[in-house]
């Protein structure tokens, strides 16, 4: 069953139906989807300070026809990507 409800009520029966939905609300769409892979890629949540980041993000994934490639490179050439904390490497006990 392909079928769904997305978090805003919107039911949905099968893949067509929800490429529609998603279309329809692309902004919010590639907003959404550029925070939550910036997320994963600082290893922490988004800050108030990160929203100027999430806005160029959201800017050049659409410039660039929605490639997920674009949002990489865009992501790695960030300031918060470019400035994050290096974590110490783990080292074995024996």
């Amino acid at each position: 069953d392909s079928s769904g409800t997305l978090p805003g009520g919107q039911s949905f029966a099968g893949a067509a139906e929800l490429k529609q939905i998603l279309l329809r609300q692309s902004a919010q769409f590639t907003r959404h989807f550029a925070e939550q892979l910036l997320t994963f890629a600082l290893g922490r949540g988004v800050e108030r300070s990160d929203q100027p980041t999430v806005d160029q993000l959201q800017q050049k994934l659409t410039a660039n026809g929605n490639k997920l490639s674009a949002l990489v490179l865009a992501i790695v050439e960030s300031e918060p990507f470019q400035k994050r904390r290096k974590e110490a490497p783990l080292h074995a006990t024996r």
